[in-house]
């Protein structure tokens, strides 16, 4: 397929081109096309903007471009005024971009995604069944409208032909299709072999209870069953249509999901997840969303059902996160419960009223953690000692992320006493200002590999910032395994001046990524700031940086900084002519 205009010479020979790609590229293997891919991207995406982690590979620009045409071709309109379009059918488009579609997300379009099941783009979807490997259905009610046997065969081919095993779900998808997609989760073993333990709370033993009887046998309720029933039949009947027009298909394959991501509705926790998981052997991500609170009662009923997972031999499950959760009381029954999960992640919304927390268990058999990322962001009052347990218990601790919570004075201490592994540290919305002693010693001991103190009012209190900022500089040259310091919303102002001493003296830092965004950093101050790195000229190559300061007060300062920024920088700023400026001189990561 590629030509449905007329057999041009043009065509022709762009078709030649798209179907060898991949041999031209490696003739070229040598040559950087960053900066063609960045400026494809912002033609693709007029609201995009520049971020620190947009520094990329250019495999990854390239990925991320021709994933995104596919999509736009399929499911969109396309400008065609771009050279490298306007003589470009949309079948060819596809067919050379859709070997590079990793994520394939489904929206409302559904007239397009029924188009998948037709005879004329069949040989996309089979290339979609063998390249995605997450599938994203942002509005599962929308899908099904119209053509719903034509959008299951689609995803039956997805899930349980191709290579799909991530999905995102998302708007509520109705019982009967989350019945269909969840029976891909099915692992070697089936049943819970250990009696169930009643879970520490108060008064929630019944819907506990009622979980227990629901939790022998098969999960679903008859009616689900059925409906789970109608809606594989057409699926199988369409593929044998695909397979040949003459031969019965074999029988259908049924994948496993691994990686779920479920924005939950009210009560779906306590009717079906916790219904489900006890089996779902393969699943290693959970991630549950949703916009009302988790009650206790709900909490409750989700430990449960994951000890129960976790009782079998067979579970998979290392990645768990949860938003929107009423309080920490079941954090660590969580953890009891789920003794090997590596990464945890909590959006905790704790009542107003301190009187009203209930104190969490404690570990009481002295058991390690397999915890290695902690991830906890608080809406309300709640400081780091409801944690504490929970650090010194994970000694494989590797990166730690806390977002609106109070430290004590035991923090720092504890990090560096009882998790000597941490590589990633990050504080977002905490008041560092009385910190500064227990943070030098923490670093002087520290393996860092990446540190953020965003939003963290460094030097609220300071009455002579270099009193602080120069001993922060000297412990982070220390620390010969740092790459990335993030600095963002801290009002250094004049004081971001310092940190160019980060690469000063016989012993400089090794420092690549450096945020000072938001810092209300002046052109005649960045020019100062210049002017030092070019003096010491860092080693390597850095990504800075600079976006929301107040640079454009004066834009000829301002140019004067970044030309001699260039060099030695990758320049991250608000404007467009300073981002093409940085992607002229974009090297690989």
């Amino acid at each position: 397929m590629g030509i449905s205009d007329g057999n041009s010479l043009v065509q022709m020979c762009i078709v030649k081109v798209a179907q060898n790609m991949d041999v031209l590229e490696k003739k070229v293997s040598r040559i950087s096309t960053s900066v063609i891919w960045a400026a494809i991207w912002r033609d693709l995406d007029q609201t995009w903007r520049w971020r620190l982690k947009s520094a990329l590979p250019d495999q990854d620009w390239k990925q991320r471009c021709l994933e995104r045409l596919f999509h736009m071709v399929l499911f969109t309109q396309v400008r065609r005024g771009g050279s490298y379009l306007s003589n470009l059918s949309d079948s060819s488009i596809l067919s050379m971009t859709v070997k590079h579609v990793q994520v394939l997300s489904l929206h409302t379009s559904t007239k397009n995604i029924c188009s998948l099941a037709s005879g004329d783009l069949r040989p996309i979807l089979s290339s979609l069944e063998k390249g995605v490997t997450s599938l994203k259905l942002l509005d599962v009610k929308s899908l099904f409208k119209h053509g719903r046997k034509y959008v299951l065969f689609v995803l039956h081919r997805l899930l349980d032909h191709g290579s799909v095993r991530e999905v995102v779900l998302r708007r509520n998808p109705d019982s009967s299709f989350l019945s269909w997609l969840t029976s891909r989760r099915r692992g070697h073993q089936l049943t819970v072999s250990a009696a169930p333990e009643t879970p520490h709370t108060d008064g929630h033993c019944s819907v506990v209870d009622d979980l227990d009887s629901r939790c022998s046998g098969e999960l679903e309720e008859p009616a689900a069953k059925r409906l789970a029933l109608d809606m594989e039949e057409n699926p199988e009947v369409l593929c044998s249509e695909f397979s040949s027009a003459n031969s019965p298909a074999d029988h259908c394959p049924e994948g496993q999901i691994h990686s779920l991501d479920f924005e939950v509705s009210k009560c779906q926790i306590l009717n079906t997840v916790s219904h489900i998981l006890p089996t779902w052997l393969c699943l290693r991500k959970l991630h549950l969303h949703s916009d009302w609170l988790i009650s206790e009662q709900e909490m409750a009923v989700l430990v449960e059902s994951l000890r129960r997972l976790f009782l079998n031999p067979g579970c998979s499950l290392t990645d768990l996160s949860l938003s929107h959760v009423s309080g920490h009381t079941h954090l660590m029954s969580m953890l009891r419960a789920c003794p090997t999960l590596q990464s945890l992640c909590l959006e905790i919304c704790p009542p107003a009223d301190r009187n009203t927390w209930r104190q969490q268990p404690r570990f009481t058999e002295n058991k390690e953690l397999c915890l290695e990322k902690l991830t906890v962001r608080s809406t309300g009052p709640m400081t780091a000692a409801c944690f504490l347990p929970i650090l010194t218990s994970a000694p494989k601790l590797s990166s730690l992320h806390f977002t609106g919570i109070h430290l004590s004075q035991q923090f720092f201490h504890t990090l560096t006493e009882y998790n000597p592994s941490l590589k990633v540290l990050k504080l977002e919305d905490i008041n560092l200002s009385d910190y500064h002693q227990e943070i030098l010693q923490f670093l002087g001991c520290s393996v860092l590999e990446e540190l953020s103190f965003r939003d963290c009012r460094l030097l609220d209190k300071c009455a002579v910032k270099k009193d602080f900022l120069l001993p922060f500089v000297e412990a982070l040259k220390g620390i010969s395994s740092i790459r990335t310091l993030m600095l963002a919303q801290n009002r250094l102002a004049t004081s971001a001046i310092e940190m160019a001493a980060l690469f000063s003296g016989c012993r400089p830092s090794k420092i690549t990524k450096l945020d000072l965004s938001s810092n209300f950093i002046l052109p005649a101050e960045l020019l100062e700031f210049a002017q030092l790195l070019e003096t010491y000229k860092p080693v390597q190559r850095l990504t800075l940086d600079l976006r929301f300061n107040p640079l454009d007060r004066d834009p000829e300062i301002k140019g004067q900084a970044l030309r001699k920024l260039i060099p030695y920088c990758n320049i991250l700023t608000d404007d467009w002519d300073s981002r093409s400026t940085m992607a002229d001189h974009i090297s690989v990561m």
